[in-house]
């Protein structure tokens, strides 16, 4: 912490920050007070900002609430009205420190790409179309109709989508972030402000099959439901709420198209005049999405009989044995993703010296030599000497290309 930063900060902006940060920790002004070992009016004085927190107290703070310095005083963006909605297994309870420590996870995430967007001067360009509505169609029928109409929007046609996180963010302008949560149990979360647009979550410890279908499913919130403003969790409920059937309905639509799969599935039959198992495991490969979720999805389009997966799973079937028996190894999730534009603007804020390394290591989630491995892969490319060696080449990562005649920023 140097003495700039805490003379350029507003003493109220410091004040709101601490008592932001005093409140996720769960911690009284009392409790406060007596770190400090300063009186309760005082710590209220510091919150209000009509007395400037000290060097040391600051330090003590940070400590205190599990922040670095610079998340206290640096420049960066706060989010004071958060509200989820949460994505939790069906049936399935998970203790209230979890569900907190998953929000507060979430939240600093939100935070942290808005700070950066600021620090560089880049907002995230948003495409979003006004909310699809559901109307009286029934909860299958208006799923088809949603993920077609927004298939074919972004360009998707009825192909399997690669990289669907990255279309999300360039195509869309949503925010989608996977890190490990407490509770396993807990699938993800989603929420849209103004301020925010529209941000996912989802739990880094399941699989990228899982990962997958979760934000498919925040997605159906978010074209049909993105206003909704209290904090909902999906669990405990005797009958499945349309709102999440769509959902569910939908991202099965969105990730398995109906025209694409019943293409594939056809011919893989007339191939060989039947369906196998291993073309069931093949074809979920294909789309990126669990053997379990495509059988239901082959059996919602009456491809193959209603009882399959029962079938299937009773007699012990394991999906990843089978892949890997078919030398299918599906890439690995990272138990911790941040979009790349979010990667690339905070090398691009280190780059220019507004940020420290620690605090890049802090935004990225990772150790400090996994910070300097990323700025090296992101602006150095390799060329060859006149002697044909590889040589490391520096690349200004911030060195604008020109536009066109016409075209504005």
């Amino acid at each position: 912490m140097t003495r700039g930063e805490i003379e350029t900060i507003d003493p109220r902006e410091l004040g709101k920050r601490l008592a932001n940060a005093r409140k996720r920790r769960g911690l009284t002004q009392e409790q406060v007070a007596e770190h400090l070992d300063v009186s309760r009016p005082t710590v209220v004085a510091i919150e209000k900002g009509q007395r400037p927190a000290r060097s040391r107290e600051i330090t003590r703070l940070a400590e205190l609430f599990g922040r670095s310095v610079h998340h206290l005083v640096g420049r960066r963006e706060v989010v004071t009205e958060f509200a989820p909605q949460f994505r939790v297994g069906r049936g399935c309870e998970t203790d209230a420190s979890s569900i907190k420590s998953a929000i507060s996870a979430f939240q600093h995430l939100c935070e942290d790409y808005l700070t950066l967007e600021t620090l560089r001067g880049a907002p995230l360009p948003k495409h979003y179309p006004p909310q699809y509505p559901t109307g009286n169609l029934s909860v299958r029928a208006a799923a088809e109709e949603i993920a077609d109409a927004e298939r074919r929007r972004l360009g998707l046609g009825d192909a399997p989508i690669a990289d669907f996180f990255q279309v999300l963010e360039s195509e869309l302008g949503l925010r989608v972030f996977a890190v490990p949560l407490v509770s396993s149990r807990i699938a993800g979360m989603f929420i849209f402000t103004e301020r925010l647009g529209g941000c996912i979550l989802v739990n880094g410890s399941h699989p990228l099959a899982r990962q997958r279908f979760t934000t498919a499913h925040e997605l159906g919130h978010f074209l049909t439901d993105r206003y909704r403003a209290e904090a909902t969790v999906t669990y405990g409920y005797d009958q499945v709420p349309r709102l999440e059937a769509f959902a569910d309905r939908f991202a099965a639509s969105f990730l398995m198209p109906a025209v694409g799969v019943q293409r594939h599935f056809r011919s893989m039959v007339q191939s060989r005049g039947d369906f196998t198992v291993a073309d069931l495991v093949l074809l979920a490969h294909r789309y990126g999405v669990a053997v379990e979720a495509m059988t239901y999805r082959l059996q919602d389009l009456k491809c193959i009989g209603q009882a399959s997966w029962t079938k299937l799973s009773s007699p012990g079937f394991q999906p990843d044995q089978a892949r890997t028996q078919l030398g299918l190894e599906p890439p690995r999730a990272s138990r911790i993703r941040v979009p790349e534009r979010y990667r690339r603007l905070a090398v691009e804020a280190y780059e220019a010296a507004q940020i420290s390394e620690g605090e890049l290591a802090r935004l990225l989630r990772c150790k400090r030599v996994e910070a300097r491995e990323t700025v090296q892969e992101l602006t150095r490319v390799t060329d060859l000497n006149s002697e044909g060696s590889p040589v490391q080449l520096a690349l200004d990562f911030g060195q604008s290309v020109p536009l066109a005649p016409g075209v504005r920023a």
